[in-house]
This record gives C-alpha cells, structure tokens and sequence, in this order.
C-alpha cells in the first residue's frame, strides 16, 4: 500500500491506469485517499497534498462533527428503515403474543411490524433482524459471485465492524457488516467482489485494483456512491 506522510496524517495513494486526473477524498471513517494516474511522480503527489492542507483539515473536521450527528432512530409508527436499498415504514402493534413467541420484527409486504412493547430495544431488535437476513442473503450472493473471482472464501460472518463495510483473513475468512443488508443490491454485490479480491491481494496495491477493475468494471462509481451516501444506511 503506498503512502504520503505529510504533518499528522497518513495520504493512502490510489492509482489507476485509467485516471488522468488527481483527486483529493477523505473517506467516511476520516482516511484521507488521494486517487491519481500510474504515471503521477511522488513529487507532484507531495506538492498538490501539500496545496491542499488547509481543506484536507477542514474535511477531517467535519467527518468528526458528522459522525456525532448522524441522526438518531426513534422507532416511532411511520419512521422509515432501509432494507436492501429501498426505505420501508415501521408500524408499532400491540401484540403480547409476538413478544412472548421471540418474533420481534416481521416485515410484511412493504412495512417493518414491531410490538410496541419493545420499543425501547428498538435497536437491538433491528440489529438482530437485519443481521439474521444478511446471514441468510449474503453467503448466497458470494456463492454466485466468487467464480468471478476465482477464490472461494473459507468461511463468511456477519458482524458489527465499526465503519468498515467488510474485512477479510489471512486465513481466508471475510467478514461483512451487518449494516451491508441495508444497502441496494448493486452495492452489496461491489462490497463482496472487492473483498473477494482482497483474497489475493491483501493491500490495496495497483495489482489489487487491477483485479478489482476485472471483477468490478465500474468500482470507481461503486466507491464515489459509497463514500457520498453510506452514511444515511444505518441506525
């Protein structure tokens, strides 16, 4: 992975053999990326990082107020909640019975139904739910999409990574978060070949995104997409 120093950061370069431009990005957990052509000397690199000081601080500052603003779910009849890119209403009922049974959250027809007694484990039972149908969705989305790839991961978990969508082993185990369930379909399917990838490269090297642009053609619009709305895909 090549990297630029520069005061107290660490720039994360990215190259592209199909980019003609340098580009500047601080990332959703406050990474600062720099995307730029092959053929872009180390030199040119430092100088325009260094032109660009006083943004790249005042990006850092705003992704740290961001993330203490992200709005906060009430879990109140009419909020809406994503699930596989599309935002469903919650409806709260009065049904002891459910609670009693373990059946939390249903979703039904095009709203999430959630007793109301549980409102306080809102949350949770969210957290749960969507985490239950990543378990069941995403190992089948990986089985139809790892021939692209050409590895085959030794085993898949879904878990709460912080702000990582998804992370993978030595070993050959990947990860994803439970947040990926939240996500339309074409980005879940871009979260898996790229961690497929990192399979066989463990970095983000130019050899990493070489495969990558042979798996997913269109990353670098996966990744834009990503870093301007995966935010809003939470709780």
């Amino acid at each position: 992975m090549e990297k630029i120093a520069i005061k107290d950061f660490a720039v994360e370069v990215r190259r592209s053999a199909l980019r003609k431009t340098v580009e500047l990005s601080v990332d959703r957990d406050g990474h600062v990326l720099l995307y730029a052509p092959e053929s872009a000397s180390l030199a040119k690199l430092e100088t325009m990082i260094q032109g660009k000081l006083i943004w790249i601080y005042q990006q850092l500052g705003r992704k740290e107020e961001e993330l203490h603003q992200l709005p906060v779910k009430e879990f109140v009849s009419g909020e809406g909640f994503y699930y596989r890119g599309r935002k469903y209403r919650l409806k709260l009922i009065d049904d002891i019975r459910s609670v009693r049974n373990g059946n939390h959250l249903r979703f039904q027809g095009s709203r999430f139904l959630m007793p109301r007694l549980l409102v306080l484990r809102g949350r949770e039972v969210f957290i749960n739910w969507y985490t239950k149908r990543a378990e069941d969705w995403v190992p089948r989305r990986v089985q139809l999409l790892q021939d692209r790839v050409g590895v085959v991961p030794e085993s898949i978990e879904i878990r709460d990574l912080g702000f990582r969508w998804g992370s993978c082993t030595e070993k050959g185990k990947i990860l994803f978060h439970w947040r990926l369930i939240l996500l339309p379909p074409e980005r879940i399917d871009y979260l898996i070949l790229h961690e497929l990838v990192h399979l066989h490269e463990h970095n983000h090297s130019p050899a990493f995104y070489e495969r990558l642009r042979r798996a997913a053609p269109e990353y670098e619009r996966h990744e834009e997409w990503l870093r301007r709305n995966g935010d809003q895909y939470g709780l």
